[in-house]
């Protein structure tokens, strides 16, 4: 799936070469979302836990409403 919205800083050129290297993991914690380009890259679905943070209220505030 791909990110919604571009963002500076994304990581989806890089998703497929970290999910490769960390593997299927049962807890992710991503500190700095954006646009969850790596989340959503996750290529085995979710898993156990899943744990997304930004320091910008307005990123925040947008995946609270899309969930």
């Amino acid at each position: 799936m791909h990110a919604p919205f571009p963002y500076f800083g994304g990581k989806s050129r890089a998703a497929p070469l970290v999910w490769s290297l960390l593997g299927n993991p049962p807890n992710y914690v991503e500190p700095f979302c954006g646009s969850a380009a790596m989340l959503l890259a996750r290529p085995d679905g979710p898993g156990n836990v899943e744990t997304v943070n930004d320091a910008c209220g307005f990123i925040a505030n947008f995946w609270r409403a899309v969930a």
